[in-house]
């Protein structure tokens, strides 16, 4: 992903450089400016035993349909920014507030309080940062949005480091229009999240990340753990890697290829699994194409292949059980 935009080299850097220039800001004056994207999939899902499904732009998952657009507003040190989520078809309430936070920096320090993202995670949260359609399994181990303060700090061109306290790392009660929204809502038994960049090194960035939830689930304390690294071979290729933890439930990892054949078209490769605390593992095989045929539009395709119990920690997306899923995806950034 990158979720935490850190020094990135190679074709990682590309891809988001297009992303990010896919989807610069609209000004609207010298303070505000407009950000956003939608996205629209066509699924099809094959398993090993068991019925067909698709999906044609009524998935109801954020990863696949969804529509996000941002106000994001800059004036001298302070800045902040408010985001509306809307998924077709999502049960539980399609619709809602996603960002919504302020900032103020002073020196090397940027301090932002209100609803955000965690920093947690390789793959992306945003679609058209996205070097695939669907997620990696270890998505499971990685929170999404919570309330709270957070602190980044540049140390150097290289190092850069961050803390926050959080409602909550996950949200798994019915508090908020969609669990990966919003944290919990209770402050009483709070989250903390840290993380640690370092781009010290030609063409690699390293990157590890820690979470701490007192009141996972109303069950009690757990302890999440993220480490990843990208490493850029050449101009057109580059290699990344993530093992991600977390206590009680398990451990995932991801091994990614990315190369680019040009300007316009990319591809990647990923190997990705998991291995539940109960003893069940799973493992998955992603091949994934992506095509710039605009600055603002970008088409997307993928075939994935599922090794994996049912029950297997959940039904993030399309891969849970053994079968293989074909996809294509259109998104346009503004």
């Amino acid at each position: 992903m990158i979720k935490h935009m850190t020094k990135l080299t190679g074709w990682t850097a590309s891809l988001v450089a297009l992303a990010a220039t896919a989807s610069a800001d609209v000004k609207i004056n010298d303070y505000l400016s407009l950000t956003g994207y939608a996205a629209a999939t066509g699924t099809y899902t094959d398993p090993d035993a068991g019925k067909n499904t698709s999906s044609l732009f009524n998935s109801g998952s954020p990863e696949y349909d969804v529509i996000n657009a941002g106000l994001v507003g800059k004036y001298g040190d302070f800045g902040g920014k408010v985001s509306f989520l809307y998924t077709p078809t999502r049960a539980n309430g399609n619709s809602g507030v996603l960002d919504l936070y302020a900032t103020y920096t002073t020196g090397d320090f940027v301090v932002t309080a209100g609803n955000f993202l965690s920093w947690l995670g390789y793959e992306s949260f945003y679609t058209p940062n996205m070097t695939q359609i669907t997620y990696a399994p270890d998505i499971f181990f990685i929170p999404a949005y919570h309330t709270g303060v957070k602190v980044d700090y540049t140390a150097s061109k290289t190092l850069t480091a961050g803390v926050a306290v959080v409602d909550s790392e996950f949200n798994t009660t019915a508090h908020g229009w969609a669990p990966y929204a919003q944290g919990d809502g209770h402050f009483d038994k709070f989250g903390t999240e840290a993380y640690v960049s370092y781009t010290g090194i030609d063409k690699l960035t390293l990157w590890a990340g820690f979470g701490y939830d007192q009141n996972q689930a109303g069950g009690g304390q757990t302890v999440l753990g993220d480490v990843w690294a990208s490493y850029a071979l050449s101009s057109t290729i580059t290699l990344a890697a993530e093992v991600d933890y977390q206590e009680d439930l398990g451990s995932g990892y991801l091994t990614e290829l990315q190369y680019a054949f040009s300007d316009k078209l990319s591809g990647i490769v990923r190997i990705s699994g998991v291995h539940a605390s109960s003893g069940e593992t799973g493992s998955y095989f992603t091949v994934s194409p992506t095509y710039k045929l605009t600055s603002n539009f970008l088409v997307k395709a993928e075939v994935s292949y599922a090794d994996a119990p049912e029950a297997t920690i959940g039904t993030q997306g399309l891969l849970s059980g053994k079968g293989t899923i074909y996809a294509v995806q259109a998104v346009f950034t503004f």
